[in-house]
């Protein structure tokens, strides 16, 4: 339904309230100057003309249409609705605990374990460093003869190359 402007919202709303309000007041005044009304009140002025009173004196005389509350009952229910809902918190509250524990205890699980793969990288990194080293390190040099006097010069082994004479093969 299409909503319509501002101007015809207010114009519809003060026609209904224009409407109700007159209802009103013709109901009140004819409350107010109800010749019935003042007719028995000249004739009978100790009558009483109030409704609600007139209903609620006739009320008194009924007997009661409820069953009283038995209020140790409904006291004993409350505890116990109280009780299974401290229950339940405890039980959420272990739950809690517990799943906290398995936790701490799954992490420090996960530290040891990562400390002993650290520990294990370390050596196989140590060891991979000193096979790498070895490998660059020149093989023992042959050492040559040593002096055997203090006055004679050192002889410093030298390198050489192995010797390939022509045509030593077999034949």
């Amino acid at each position: 339904m299409p909503k319509g402007s501002f101007w015809s919202d207010t114009f519809e709303q003060l026609a209904e309230l224009g409407k109700s309000t007159a209802k009103q007041s013709v109901q009140a005044v004819k409350q107010t100057f109800d010749p019935l009304k003042m007719m028995e009140k000249t004739v009978n002025p100790n009558a009483k003309n109030d409704k609600g009173i007139e209903q609620l004196e006739k009320g008194k005389g009924k007997k009661q249409s409820h069953t009283p509350l038995d209020f140790n009952k409904l006291e004993n229910q409350y505890q116990n609705q109280d009780k299974m809902k401290a229950d339940a918190l405890r039980n959420r509250l272990f739950q809690l605990v517990k799943s906290e524990d398995k936790k701490i205890l799954q992490e420090k699980k996960q530290e040891e374990l990562q400390k002993k793969r650290q520990e294990e990288y370390e050596k196989q990194e140590k060891k991979r460093r000193q096979q790498q080293q070895a490998m660059q390190q020149p093989a023992d040099i042959p050492h040559g003869k040593e002096r055997k006097s203090i006055f004679s010069h050192k002889k410093v082994a030298q390198r050489e190359k192995t010797e390939v004479k022509p045509a030593s093969g077999k034949q």
